[in-house]
């Protein structure tokens, strides 16, 4: 984004009156129409529906020895005198999962649990599948694991991607697990909230709100129908619940709802390898020269305008110590109708932006504090349209934007038949803007006009700032 001055005073009629001209061939130009409504461009994910009645366990189905219904919710007990004989399970019947969102509520008082989703039966009440971890052991619950399968797959704060061989690599990280800790995303022995998030390749846990880790699988798919066939990726399966063979143990469960997602995207990419840029690329005409370096991002201790790096991977961050000396930095890769998820750090008063396609810019600024939001500010639509709300962190923390984006079509003499639209862009969770209708790109893009496909930019020669985690995923036609 270019620099705004958010203080200046028009005292003239005639400045006003240019003002208003220049936002009339500007802002409205780029945006046509805010807010315009698309038909067939809205979420059409289902709505959360109960799968537990608090009364009984109707659609469940586990050893009736060790399950039951307590004081409205599902309770899962070993005694000395009635041990489990293994890893044991209580499995809803109801159907399964393959695109969906899960929130459950567990409390534990000793041993291990765990919540199986897209999971396969290979024996009765015995479970092979992806597991979120359940224990009273904070650094630990909230780990991903393949139960009687891959075993171990992603511990806390990771990102973890796995390719098509079964090769495990951490690129990345979602949060600290010391500061995860500190802040107590974990309740000893009382109640927590699980929200697991599973879309394609793509699987999310979040514990408390926090979350505490991520996968992008691109392992081969087993056979859902083959018992014997478990050290792969699913796309589909049953969700339970489990009790740990071993030492006496109660772990009990509530609230357990499920929501269906619609199959409106592709595969996860993952644009950032997190260890190098070599399939990134800067804009030798942005700036004077390239500051954009991979390690960890913090705020200076000397200076809190600017970053400082430390060894390690998973962050992309330009250096710049003023306006001007560094470039933009572009993907190799383009993209066309997608959705792109990423976090970004800026410091005290930077300066930066996310170009969907290289041409059109969603604001990255320090805007922590501000009480009116304008179009220069943190998630506008640069130029055009401020957000909603403000969504903002405090500088030096990490900021999510997830972006839903439809490019522009042209036909095949290179008119141009359907305008591009930010169908939803959210910053930290809040919706900023839905359904605007891009008249044209914004300014300061990778080419400066308007294309079938392009790459993902970062402004670099504003300000200092921090990006990782970078996600695309193509929309569905």
């Amino acid at each position: 984004m270019n620099s705004r001055n958010n203080n200046a005073i028009v005292c003239s009629r005639a400045v006003l009156v240019i003002a208003i001209l220049a936002f009339n061939l500007f802002g409205m130009s780029i945006i046509g129409g805010l807010q315009t409504a698309l038909a067939g461009d809205s979420d059409s994910s289902q709505e959360w529906v109960s799968v537990f009645n608090g009364k009984d366990l109707t659609s469940w189905d586990g050893d009736s020895r060790l399950w039951s219904v307590k004081d409205g919710v599902i309770r899962g007990q070993t005694t000395i005198a009635n041990p489990a004989p293994g890893n044991t399970f209580l499995i809803w019947r109801g159907g399964k999962l393959r695109d969906f969102e899960l929130k459950i509520k567990f409390r534990i008082q000793n041993g291990n649990s765990g919540i199986q989703y897209r999971s396969k039966e290979i024996d009765q009440w015995v479970v092979s599948g992806y597991q979120a971890e359940v224990e009273n052991n904070p650094g630990k619950v909230g780990f991903l694991y393949h139960e009687a399968g891959r075993g171990w797959l992603v511990n806390v704060g990771d990102l973890m991607v796995i390719d098509e061989k079964g090769e495990k690599e951490v690129v990345g990280n979602v949060s600290d697990v010391d500061e995860l800790i500190k802040a107590g995303y974990y309740k000893d022995k009382d109640w927590n909230e699980y929200h697991i998030i599973a879309q394609g390749n793509h699987l999310k846990h979040y514990l408390n709100g926090y979350q505490t880790m991520e996968l992008i699988d691109n392992d081969r798919l087993t056979n859902p129908d083959d018992p014997k066939d478990r050290n792969g990726a699913a796309r589909e399966g049953i969700l339970a619940l489990q009790i740990h063979a071993g030492d006496p143990m109660i772990v009990e469960f509530k609230d357990i709802r499920v929501r269906h997602l619609d199959e409106k995207y592709g595969d996860a990419q993952l644009v950032f390898n997190g260890k190098n840029l070599d399939e990134w690329t800067t804009n030798t005409g942005s700036g004077k020269g390239d500051k954009w370096v991979v390690g960890k991002a913090s705020i200076s201790p000397a200076d809190p305008k600017m970053l400082v790096a430390k060894d390690g991977m998973g962050e992309m961050i330009n250096l710049t110590p003023e306006h001007g000396a560094s470039r933009d930095i572009y993907s190799k890769a383009k993209f066309g109708d997608c959705r792109i998820e990423l976090q970004v750090m800026v410091p005290q008063g930077s300066n930066s932006g996310v170009y969907v396609m290289g041409e059109y810019e969603i604001q990255v600024l320090d805007s922590w504090g501000r009480q009116k939001m304008g179009g220069g500010d943190m998630g506008a639509v640069y130029g055009a349209s401020p957000p909603r709300v403000n969504a903002s962190k405090k500088p030096g923390e990490w900021q999510q934007y997830v972006i839903d984006f439809r490019a522009p079509k042209f036909d095949s003499s290179g008119q141009k038949t359907d305008k591009a639209k930010l169908l939803r862009v959210e910053l930290n969770g809040q919706v900023l803007h839905e359904k605007l209708v891009m008249e044209k790109e914004t300014p300061g893009g990778v080419a400066g006009k308007e294309a079938p496909t392009g790459p993902l930019m970062f402004q670099g020669n504003h300000g200092p700032v921090a990006y990782r985690n970078i996600i695309v995923k193509p929309l569905a036609k």
